[in-house]
């Protein structure tokens, strides 16, 4: 008998929710052992369960439940130990899991763009996304049209001619649903059929000289969101119906980056940063617990959408902004816009780039924010069509649920509820990126380490950094220190260890063992700290 994984059912959990945990194993004949499940939160133990099993040929995963303390946001780690009947410890592994008041207070976001009729595999493949702990997934061009976005009939071509099904789409939100996953529409916020475009030209959007504006080769036009104006008013009455026959959880709004300026048929200019805000408050104040965010295309206009009423900030970074460095100061930036709003990165790289792919997900992660890149059938978002998906290449797929339990687990020290502090209190080796966040009686230091590369832009291929030993950091802080703990999601397992410290002149002083790609210090301060 083998411990193959373990794994939460639900992608988060409400406050006062008993906690599900699917335990599988492997191996052959029937066999008897004993499994210890351990419970932290941080550095503290807050549960152990020790449970006798009997596993035969074949069994279904064995399920574990425990009901979390009420408190919210907070993450917990989970190590499952299995046992043999002579008490000699055959394996582990572990997961992580979080409470959350909603799902938008730290959503993990991914994507779903697949609903073609007699679709057979709609519940492992949402089963399979809440093992990355998925908490809100985008249902990218599920529509009939962009000006109709219900079908006539439950079958029925999307604008590019693929069959889909609108009994497939409700399949999907259920399942979703019964995985604690929320399931968002997509939608854009002006574009418009071609033909529709024609015959309402005067809700067109036009240019500096007063042409409509096409979107494709006579593929979509776009029309003129303002408030008030005759399109506006018609998609948000295609919003509400959509809203009143699915069970969507909320709507997900794109626009595409361009034009920035535009005139209406009267040739008065648009104020579209305006308009893009103004709609987002109109679909939540007319579908009251909608959740709504905005599309913020290559970071524009993030003055607007960050100030908005949205959810969570959504930002599709282009190669304009190529480095990694770029990465963190967008994500900091919409941060302190939105009030400290969670912030979701949309960045399309090839999976044949996972150094790229892990160094960006340790970052964003780290800053606060989170990353869509998850789609149907473990399927990487590659290309800004969402049903251009690729395949993971082997190994990453095992290494980003490390990284996502890694996350959860600390989405106290480094998730959007931790404050942001001035990075540069730390100091760090050359190489080495620094994030300083903090709560009621931590500070962390989360650091990525980029040492050894050619180029430091997300953009282009770069082999994996060269891993460090004995890595001094140093850390500026106002009061006392409890103690100090270190964890890492790259070598063995995931849980805080205690690591020494030294105080200087009001500054802590630590030397971590090794860094590979990603780790977190926290200090926990002392009393009133």
């Amino acid at each position: 008998m083998r411990l193959t994984e373990v794994s939460p059912l639900k992608g988060t959990y409400a406050p006062g929710e008993m906690v599900r945990l699917a335990i599988g194993f492997g191996g052959h004949g029937p066999e008897a052992g004993r499994l210890r499940l351990t419970v932290t939160h941080l550095a503290s133990t807050v549960a152990t369960i020790d449970k006798q099993i009997q596993i035969g040929n074949g069994s279904e995963p064995l399920t574990v439940e425990w009901l979390p303390p009420p408190a919210a946001p907070r993450g917990y780690g989970v190590l499952v130990e299995l046992f043999s009947e002579t008490g000699e410890l055959v394996g582990d592994a572990s997961t992580a899991f979080d409470v959350l008041p909603s799902w938008t207070a730290f959503p993990r976001y991914g994507f779903l763009s697949d609903f073609y009729p007699g679709r057979s595999d709609v519940e492992t493949t949402v089963n399979a996304m809440a093992r990355f702990h998925l908490n809100g997934l985008q249902f990218y061009d599920w529509h009939y049209r962009h000006d109709r976005l219900l079908p006539p009939q439950d079958d029925y071509d999307d604008p590019l001619g693929r069959r889909l099904s609108l009994a497939t789409v409700r399949q999907f939100i259920d399942a979703a649903h019964r995985r604690g996953i929320a399931a968002m529409a997509y939608l854009a916020i002006y574009a418009a059929s071609a033909q529709f475009w024609r015959d309402h030209a005067a809700w067109a959007l036009r240019d500096p000289e007063g042409s409509p504006i096409p979107f494709g080769d006579d593929f979509l036009g776009l029309m003129d969101p303002s408030p008030g104006s005759p399109w506006s008013r018609h998609l948000l009455d295609e919003c509400r119906g959509v809203l009143s026959t699915l069970p969507f959880d909320g709507l997900h709004i794109d626009q595409y980056g361009d034009p920035r300026r535009a005139w209406n048929a009267a040739g008065e200019s648009v104020d579209l940063p305006a308009a893009f805000a103004w709609f987002v408050a109109a679909v939540k104040e007319e579908n009251p617990g909608t959740a709504a965010v905005l599309n913020a295309v290559a970071n524009w206009p993030i003055e607007a959408l960050a100030g908005s009423s949205e959810d969570f900030v959504y930002i599709e970074v282009w190669p304009t902004a190529p480095t990694y460095g770029d990465l963190s100061h967008i994500v900091a930036e919409a941060r302190a816009g939105s009030g400290g709003k969670p912030v979701v990165v949309a960045l399309y790289l090839p999976p044949d780039r996972p150094d790229n792919i892990l160094l960006a997900d340790a970052l964003i992660f780290s800053s606060g924010g989170s990353r869509i890149e998850i789609g149907e059938g473990e399927r990487l978002l590659a290309d800004p069509y969402f049903p251009k998906h690729q395949a993971f290449p082997p190994g990453l797929g095992a290494t980003l649920r490390r990284y996502y339990d890694f996350a959860v687990r600390y989405g106290d020290l480094i998730g959007p509820a931790a404050s942001d502090w001035d990075p540069t209190e730390a100091q760090v080796p050359v190489g080495v990126w620094a994030s300083v966040r903090s709560g009621p009686s931590w500070v962390s230091l989360a650091l990525v380490n980029m040492t050894g590369l050619d180029t430091l832009r997300w953009d282009e291929p770069h082999a994996a950094p060269a891993p460090l030993r004995e890595v001094p950091v140093s850390l500026g802080l106002p009061s006392g220190v409890r103690s100090v703990w270190w964890a890492t999601p790259d070598r063995g397992q995931p849980g805080l260890a205690p690591l020494a410290w030294q105080t200087g002149a009001r500054s802590v002083h630590v030397n971590l063992p090794f860094l590979d790609r990603w780790a977190v210090i926290g200090f926990e301060l002392e009393q009133g700290g």
